[in-house]
C-alpha cells in the first residue's frame, strides 16, 4: 500500500505535464492563425495644388544693381554736386570733403621725403669715400662698416618717406567722391556742412537699364512655386503699361516683422513708364503647374546598389489595406521651408494616392495597415 502511492503521484504529474503541453500547442496554433500584425498609421491623400503669387501682389520697381557710395575717410562735406534723379557717368565728381588737413599732411610728407633724400645723398657720398680709403689701407674696416650702415639706413628712410607721400596723396584723392559706374542717383545720405564717417552712404547710384519688380509675399502665396513662372507686372492705375517678368530670387528667410518673403521679378524690356520707385501690381501670367506637397516625415531615403540615394514613400492600397514602396522625385529644399518643412514632390505620385505620413520606418513591403476613415488631405496654399 505504501509503495502504490508514489506511483499514483507520478501518474498525476505526467498527466498534468501532457495537459500543459497540449495547451501551449493550442495557444501557438491560435497565434499562427491570428496572422501578421496590423499597424495603425496616419495618411494623407495626394491632392495636386497650383502655385499662386497671392492672387495679386503690390510692389515697387527697383534697379537690379545699385551701390551706396561713400568716402573712404571721415571729414566735413563741403559740396554735393548731384541730387536725386540726376544721371551720372563713371568718373563724375559727386561730392567733396574739406581737404585742408589732408593737404597739410601731403606737404609734410613731401618735406619728409626731401629730407630723407638729402640724407641719402650724404650717406652714399660718405660710403664711397670710406670705401676708397679702405681699399688704400687708410681707414679701418669698422669705420667703413659704419658708413655702409648709415647709407642703408638712409635708403630705407627714403623708401618709407615715398610710401608716406603716396599715402598722403591718396588721402587727398579720397576727399573727392567719384562715380564708379553710369547710373541714376536714387538717394542722398548727407548734406553740405555735415560731418560724415568713413564708409557712410552719401549717394546711392542705381543702374536703371536693368529694372525689376520687388514684392513682399506671404509664405502661403509662394508655396509650391513652379520652377519658372511668368509674372505680368502692370503699373498701378495704368493697366495698359505692363511688362512680363520671371522670378529671379525669393528670399530664403522671412522678414521678422511682416513674416513675408521678398520676391524679385526680372522684367523683360520694361517700358519707360515703369520708372524706379513706381508702384506696380503683379499676377501669374501662365497657367499654374500642379505640384504635390508632402510632410517631410513621409519620406524614406535608400541607397541603391550603384551608390546613389533615392527617395521613397509608402503608398496604401485602400482595397487590400496594404502598403507598397514607391520611388518619388522631390524638389531641392529651400531655406524658407526649413529642414522639417513640407516637401514638393515633382514625380512618382498621382492625384488620389494615399501616402503614409508617420511610422514609415517600421513598415515592411505588403504589410497590412489600419488608418482612420477620414483621411487627411494637403492644405491649400
Amino acid at each position: 500500500m505504501t509503495r502504490a502511492m508514489p506511483r499514483q503521484a507520478l501518474s498525476a504529474a505526467l498527466l498534468l505535464t501532457a495537459a500543459m503541453l497540449a495547451g501551449c500547442q493550442e495557444q501557438s496554433h491560435h497565434q499562427a492563425d491570428a496572422g501578421p500584425v496590423i499597424r495603425p498609421v496616419r495618411t494623407i491623400t495626394v491632392q495636386p495644388q497650383s502655385f499662386r503669387l497671392s492672387e495679386t501682389a503690390t510692389g515697387t520697381i527697383e534697379a537690379r544693381a545699385d551701390a551706396d557710395l561713400g568716402f573712404r575717410i571721415a571729414g566735413k562735406l563741403v559740396e554735393r554736386k548731384v541730387d536725386v534723379g540726376d544721371r551720372v557717368r563713371a568718373g563724375d565728381l559727386l561730392a567733396q570733403l574739406d581737404d585742408q588737413d589732408q593737404r597739410n599732411a601731403l606737404r609734410t610728407a613731401e618735406s619728409n621725403l626731401a629730407s630723407a633724400q638729402a640724407e641719402q645723398v650724404q650717406a652714399r657720398n660718405e660710403e664711397g669715400r670710406k670705401r676708397e680709403l679702405l681699399a688704400n689701407g687708410n681707414t679701418s674696416r669698422a669705420i667703413y662698416d659704419a658708413a655702409l650702415l648709415s647709407m642703408r639706413t638712409a635708403d630705407a628712410k627714403v623708401v618709407a618717406a615715398q610710401a608716406a607721400l603716396q599715402s598722403a596723396r591718396d588721402k587727398v584723392g579720397y576727399t573727392e567722391l567719384m562715380a564708379d559706374r553710369d547710373g541714376v542717383v536714387t538717394t542722398v545720405g548727407a548734406e553740405p556742412g555735415q560731418v560724415v564717417e568713413a564708409g557712410a552712404m552719401v549717394v546711392r547710384v542705381a543702374q536703371p537699364e536693368e529694372r525689376e519688380a520687388v514684392f513682399n509675399v506671404a509664405e502661403a502665396g509662394i508655396r509650391g512655386a513652379p520652377k519658372d513662372p511668368v509674372i505680368e507686372v502692370t503699373l498701378a492705375g495704368a493697366p495698359d503699361v505692363a511688362a512680363l517678368g520671371r522670378v529671379r530670387e525669393i528670399s530664403p528667410q522671412a522678414d521678422p516683422v511682416t513674416r513675408t518673403h521678398t520676391v524679385r521679378i526680372a522684367l523683360e524690356n520694361p517700358p519707360d513708364a515703369l520708372r524706379l520707385g513706381a508702384t506696380v501690381t503683379g499676377r501669374l501670367k501662365q497657367p499654374p503647374a500642379p505640384v504635390i506637397e508632402l510632410p517631410a516625415t513621409a519620406l524614406l531615403e535608400e541607397t541603391a546598389t550603384d551608390g546613389s540615394t533615392r527617395t521613397l514613400v509608402w503608398v496604401v492600397d485602400p482595397q487590400s489595406q496594404t502598403v507598397r514602396r514607391r520611388i518619388v522625385a522631390i524638389r531641392p529644399r529651400d531655406g524658407a521651408r526649413g529642414p522639417d518643412g513640407p516637401v514638393i514632390v515633382t514625380d512618382g505620385l498621382s492625384k488620389g494616392d494615399v501616402v503614409v505620413t508617420t511610422g514609415v520606418h517600421s513598415l515592411t513591403e505588403g504589410q497590412r495597415v489600419r488608418f482612420n476613415k477620414t483621411i487627411e488631405t494637403a492644405a491649400a496654399p
